[in-house]
């Protein structure tokens, strides 16, 4: 019986079957990617933040980094400058994704692809190339968060390692093992709606558990709103992981346990 165990087993050995040609290259890439999706989630919130701050008409307690001579309208401008330069940044590293995954695959060739004493296919292993990238940009973007998080608040780092691991095994359960042609649960989803559905719906329970942090034990509310967006971006990383894993699951072997 496959588990979700030996499934990131395979992952990762195919992840370091990669990394023996250009691992420079590859972890480059999946890096460049990683650090995109930041910058996308970034450029969205910080002109909701020149907002408040332009509407609040005074300097929010945890911009204290800057000097007190820096006034409220130069702080103002600072931050609308680095909206269009991490807009910007977004599109360059994904650009340089695509250009160094692009550039692995090509110094990758045909050089033989064994995952689990398994011999792949070359016309596999090109497949799979680059949904392991995705994949591990996500792993990438999920273990940066999560170490970020620790450093905030022990509890939503606990929170968000239980989430994520009963994630994995309910769409491992469900939906890694479907056709696209299945349909799941008695409300009859597509796999990918189910995954989205399951997903999205973490972020009620980090709501909770931060609404707890708040009024119990004195969490203090930017804290909080960080860690409810850096929370959105782990479970939209989650998401994005499992879709790459429906390929994955279907080009990789698979040991029985």
């Amino acid at each position: 019986m496959n588990t979700l165990h030996n499934y990131l087993a395979q992952f990762t050995a195919a992840v370091f079957c990669f990394l023996k040609v250009s691992p420079i290259r590859f972890i480059g890439g999946c890096a460049a990617l990683a650090v995109s999706r930041a910058c996308q989630m970034a450029a969205f919130f910080l002109p909701l933040k020149i907002f408040i701050v332009i509407h609040s008409g005074e300097v929010p307690e945890y911009f204290n980094v800057f000097p007190e001579s820096l006034g409220i309208s130069n702080i103002i401008t600072l931050f609308s400058m680095l909206v269009p330069l991490i807009y910007g940044s977004f599109i360059a590293l994904g650009i340089s994704y695509r250009w160094l995954i692009d550039q692995h695959l090509h110094e990758f060739g045909n050089t033989e692809l064994i995952v689990g004493g398994v011999k792949i296919a070359a016309a596999k292993s090109k497949r799979l190339h680059s949904h392991i990238a995705k994949a591990f940009s996500e792993v990438g973007l999920i273990v940066v968060s999560v170490a970020v998080a620790l450093s905030f608040d022990v509890m939503i780092t606990v929170a968000w390692v239980v989430l994520l691991y009963l994630n994995l095994w309910l769409f491992h359960r469900k939906a890694l093992s479907a056709e696209d042609h299945h349909r799941l649960t008695f409300l009859k989803l597509h796999r990918r709606q189910f995954i989205d559905y399951i997903s999205s719906a973490n972020f009620m329970v980090v709501f909770a558990v931060l609404a707890l942090e708040l009024v119990f034990f004195d969490m203090g509310v930017y804290t909080a709103i960080f860690l409810l967006l850096v929370s959105r971006m782990v479970f939209q990383a989650l998401n994005r992981f499992a879709v790459e894993s429906l390929y994955i699951v279907k080009l990789v072997p698979h040991r029985e346990s």
